[in-house]
């Protein structure tokens, strides 16, 4: 077995166990501290979406596609993960969605015909995988003018990379939070690269994602964060990114 294939395992098995469980993972429950962030990014994908070819890339259990399909003339979704697929098959056929389709499939190599897609958009995923290989795969199946939205975790924080540090358990041995290097990969295949960045101050909210001050704590934190996160130097200590990139 070749270092890919032992790594895309590792992936894999790691998914599996996640969809397996019913418990919300803790890390989970921290994504509360990033609202604007997630408010963001669906509010790019949604707008994307009618009337489109469209592929998420990672879609997990599927829902997200199936929350999009009223409004695009086709989504397909890939995961690595068997489990996860076949959730997402068997909600699209208890809901009567039918302009869904779900396969697993490697998301660095994927069995998708070129061009084939006006809009891709993923959460989570690109640090799972060789950005070489990934953003090379995304731009062959995209058409000319075509848009790539993603929501991704940096990797410069070094309060967050001690949490990380401290949770292996909570991700697989391969992931890797984005750099600010790696960007010059993702414009090495993308005309365009815009970037949103979330969650600095902000992340003090998340001790009160319990509470009735929560909401009022992120919400300041937020305010903050609009001021830092302009700050060329600052963003880059962010712990999310919002990405568009056009084909």
């Amino acid at each position: 077995m070749t270092y890919d294939d032992a790594r895309l395992t590792r992936e894999r098995d790691f998914h599996n166990e996640r969809f397996g469980a019913v418990e919300e993972r803790k890390e989970d429950s921290f994504y509360f501290a990033v609202r604007a962030a997630v408010d963001t990014y669906w509010r790019l994908v949604r707008a994307a979406c009618p009337e489109r070819d469209v592929l998420e890339y990672g879609c997990s259990n599927g829902m997200s596609s199936i929350g999009l399909a009223h409004s695009a003339e086709w989504i397909t979704g890939i995961d690595i993960s068997d489990v996860a697929i076949q959730q997402a098959k068997n909600s699209a056929a208890l809901l009567g969605i039918d302009n869904v389709t779900f396969q697993v499939d490697n998301a660095e190599d994927m069995s998708l015909p070129s061009a084939g897609f006006d809009v891709v958009f993923g959460s989570g995923i690109l640090h799972h995988l060789v950005l070489e290989k990934s953003l090379s795969e995304i731009r062959r199946v995209l058409r000319p003018g075509g848009k790539a939205f993603f929501f991704e975790p940096l990797g410069h924080n070094p309060v967050i990379n001690l949490y990380r540090n401290r949770t292996p358990e909570a991700r697989t041995v391969d992931e890797h939070p984005l750099l600010k290097s790696d960007f010059e990969i993702v414009r090495k295949y993308f005309s365009k690269c815009d970037l949103e960045f979330f969650g600095l101050a902000a992340l003090a909210s998340i001790p009160f994602r319990r509470s009735p001050l929560g909401a009022a704590v992120r919400g300041t934190g937020e305010q903050i964060d609009n001021l830092l996160l302009k700050i060329p130097a600052v963003r880059w200590q962010a712990w999310i990114v919002v990405m568009t990139l056009e084909a």
